[in-house]
C-alpha cells in the first residue's frame, strides 16, 4: 500500500474509531437506562467462579461476533459489543483497520469457547474492528472449556454470579443427579445457599422424626420430593408465577416458605401452605389490578368506621374453605379468645371438644393484660396445654400486645371457626365488652363463630333455624356437615313470618339437607323469632344451636337488637352463627 493510501485508511480508521469510541459512551448510558449489561466478562473470573477445566482445541474455525462476551485481559478497554472504550487505544485500533481494508486482511484471533460463548485471549483490537466494518463472523484458533452450567452470549455479570452459585449448589447437593428432572433456578444471588439451607434443616428435623442419621443425598431427595414438589405444585395450580414476571418457581418457594414462618410467628397460628401462598401473591404481587386492590382495600378500611364495616360476603369462608380443603374436617384450625375468666375456660373447652370431633388444630389467643398477671397467664396457658395433650389436641397459645377485637380480625382469615365464651350473666361491663367483640367478629371476619355458655356441653344433637336467607343456607351447609362427622341428629326450625316464611321453607331445608345424606326432623312454629327459637331448643334439648346472621347488618344495629342478638344473649346452650 503507497503512501497515499496509507494516508488515506488512516484518515478514515481515525473517523470511525471516533465514532465508535462516541457510540460506546451512549451505549453504556443506555444500557444503564435499561438494565442490560454492557461491560465484557473477564475471562479469569469466570473461569474461577465456575471451576472451568480446558477439554479440548477445536482449531480453527469460524464463530458468530456476536458470540463473543469477554477477553482474557482486555476487557476493561471495549464494551460488550467490542466499541473501544479506552482512547489510548486509537493508534494501535486505527492500524489495525487500516491493514484490514488493505490486501493483508485481518488473521484468525485465539478465543476460549465455554458453552456457546466465547473469550479472546488475542485479538480484541481485530474484534472491535471486524465488528466495526460490519462483518458477522471471524476466524479463530478455538480452545474449548468445559463448564458445569450453560454459558450464552446474553450472560451479564449478575447471572455469572447466580451461574457460580447455581455449579455450587448442584455440586454440594447432587439434585442434577439425584433429580435430572428437577429445574430450580433462582433470580437473586444468595438464593441457592438458602436453599442448601432448607435442605440442611430439613435433614436434621426428619432425623429427629425417625430417630435415626439421614445421608445428605436422602435428605436433598426427601427435601425435593416432599417439601420443594408440593408448593410448586401449589404454585402452578393457582398460577401465582403469572402474578410476577421475570421471577422463577423457586424464587416463589422461598418468597412463599418466608411469608408463611412470618405469618407464624406474628400470628402464633399454623398457617396452611395454599392459603400462605395465595396471600403472598394477593399481598406482594407488582400486578397493577392487585396494585389497584390493595389501594381500594386501605381507602375504604381508613374511610370507614369499624362499626359500620360490612365485612367479607356471604359464603366466603366456605368457598376459601373448599377450594384448599385436603380432608373431610370443616373446622381445621380454630381460634379461641381467652383470658382468666371462667368464662373463657368454657369456651376452651368447647372449643376443645369441637377440635377432637374434627381432628383440628385448637390455637388460642390471650386478650388479658401482658403487663399484670404474668404469672396467671403462665398458669393458664399451663392448664390450656395439659388439657390439649390429654385430649390429644394440637394447641398453640399466644400472648402478644394488643386491642382484642384487631387480634381477632388479623387471625381470622386463616381459621375455620371462632369460639367467644359469653359471661354468665351478662353484667353492664360484660355486656360491652362481650357484645363489641362479638360484632367486630360477625361483621369483620368470614369464619362462623360460636358463643359458648357455661357449663360446656358435650353437643350431642343440633338445631338449625332456617328463614331461607343467604346466612341460613350457609348455616344449613354447617349443620349437615355437623351431623355427618359427629354423627348427631339435627333438627329444623322455621318460625312464620308473614311474606317471609311459610311451610314450603322448612320443606325446602329438609329436602336440602336430604341432598346431603341428612335426615332431619322439622317443627314449623308461629310466634316472635327470636323467642320461639329458644322455646323449640329448650324444648328439643338442644346442645348446639346453628342459625344465621339475619338482619346483623352494621345499620340495623344503631336502632335496635335484632333477632340474633337476643337468641346470643338468652340460649341455654352454644350458638353457632354463619354469616
Amino acid at each position: 500500500m503507497g503512501d497515499e493510501g496509507d494516508k488515506y485508511w488512516m484518515a478514515s480508521a481515525e473517523q470511525q474509531f471516533d465514532r465508535a469510541h462516541r457510540q460506546a459512551f451512549f451505549e453504556g448510558v443506555i444500557g444503564q437506562l435499561r438494565g442490560q449489561p454492557t461491560a465484557l466478562l473477564p475471562f479469569d473470573e469466570v473461569r474461577d467462579a465456575l471451576g472451568l477445566v480446558p477439554s479440548a482445541d477445536r482449531g480453527l474455525a469460524e464463530i458468530p461476533l456476536s458470540k463473543i462476551v469477554g477477553s482474557v485481559g482486555r476487557y476493561r478497554d471495549f464494551t460488550r459489543s467490542f466499541l473501544p472504550l479506552d482512547p489510548s487505544i486509537k493508534e494501535r485500533w486505527k492500524r489495525i483497520y487500516a491493514a484490514a481494508q488493505g490486501m493483508e486482511g485481518l488473521p484468525p484471533i485465539e478465543v476460549y469457547r465455554v458453552g456457546d460463548a466465547y473469550f479472546v485471549k488475542d485479538g480484541n483490537h481485530r474484534v472491535s474492528v471486524a465488528r466495526e466494518m460490519g462483518a458477522e463472523f471471524i476466524q479463530a484458533y478455538v480452545r474449548e472449556f468445559s463448564s458445569p452450567v450453560h454459558i450464552s452470549a446474553d450472560t451479564n455479570l449478575d447471572e455469572l454470579i447466580l451461574k457460580s452459585e447455581e455449579a455450587r449448589f448442584l455440586k454440594h447437593t447432587g439434585l442434577d443427579e439425584l433429580r435430572p428432572q428437577a429445574h430450580i433456578k433462582v433470580t437473586s444471588p444468595g438464593y441457592y445457599d438458602k436453599l442448601e439451607e432448607h435442605i440442611a434443616v430439613h435433614g436434621y428435623f426428619l432425623g429427629l422424626q425417625q430417630q435415626r442419621e439421614i445421608s445428605w443425598r436422602k435428605a436433598v431427595t426427601h427435601w425435593h420430593d416432599q417439601v420443594y414438589l408440593p408448593l410448586i405444585e401449589i404454585i402452578r395450580r393457582h398460577a401465582i408465577l403469572d402474578e410476577f414476571p421475570g421471577r422463577t418457581e423457586t424464587d416463589l418457594y422461598l418468597w412463599i416458605i418466608e411469608h408463611r414462618h412470618f405469618l407464624a410467628q406474628r400470628l402464633g397460628l399454623e398457617i396452611d401452605m395454599q392459603e400462605a401462598a395465595r396471600d403472598f401473591a394477593a399481598q406482594y404481587s407488582p400486578r397493577w389490578q392487585r396494585v389497584v386492590q390493595r389501594a381500594q382495600r386501605s381507602i375504604i378500611q381508613v374511610a370507614t368506621p369499624d362499626s359500620l364495616e360490612s365485612g367479607p360476603p356471604v359464603g366466603h369462608w366456605r368457598l376459601k374453605r373448599a377450594q384448599s380443603a385436603t380432608t373431610n374436617e370443616l373446622f381445621a384450625n380454630l381460634l379461641v379468645m381467652v383470658d382468666a375468666s371462667e368464662a373463657s375456660r368454657c369456651a376452651f373447652d368447647q372449643a376443645l371438644v369441637i377440635a377432637g370431633l374434627e381432628q383440628a388444630r385448637l390455637n388460642a389467643v390471650w386478650t388479658g393484660s401482658l403487663q399484670d398477671g404474668s404469672a396467671e397467664r403462665h398458669d393458664f396457658e399451663q392448664d390450656l396445654t395439659r388439657r390439649c395433650q390429654s385430649a390429644g389436641v394440637h394447641c398453640s397459645f399466644t400472648a402478644q400486645p394488643g386491642e382484642s377485637g384487631e387480634m381477632l380480625v388479623e387471625r381470622a382469615p386463616w381459621v375455620d371457626l371462632i369460639v367467644l365464651g359469653r359471661p354468665s350473666p351478662l353484667t353492664s361491663a360484660d355486656d360491652r365488652s362481650w357484645d363489641a367483640l362479638l360484632q367486630t367478629a360477625l361483621r369483620q371476619t368470614a369464619p362462623p363463630v360460636l358463643a359458648s355458655t357455661e357449663p360446656c356441653r358435650g353437643l350431642l344433637s343440633a338445631l338449625l333455624a332456617y328463614d331461607d336467607s343467604p346466612t341460613s343456607v350457609e348455616a344449613l351447609f354447617v349443620a349437615a356437615h355437623i351431623a355427618q362427622r359427629w354423627a348427631i341428629p339435627v333438627s329444623v326450625v322455621t318460625v312464620s313470618e308473614p311474606r317471609r316464611t311459610s311451610e314450603n321453607t322448612l320443606a325446602k331445608a329438609i329436602a336440602l339437607l336430604q341432598e346431603r345424606g341428612v335426615e332431619a326432623e322439622g317443627h314449623f312454629r308461629a310466634g316472635p323469632v327470636a323467642e320461639t327459637i329458644l322455646s323449640t331448643a329448650t324444648e328439643l334439648g338442644t346442645d348446639l344451636l346453628i342459625l344465621g346472621a339475619t338482619g346483623y347488618s352494621p345499620f340495623m344495629q344503631l336502632f335496635a337488637r335484632s333477632t340474633l342478638q337476643v337468641v346470643l344473649r338468652q340460649a341455654s346452650c352454644p350458638v353457632l352463627v354463619c354469616h
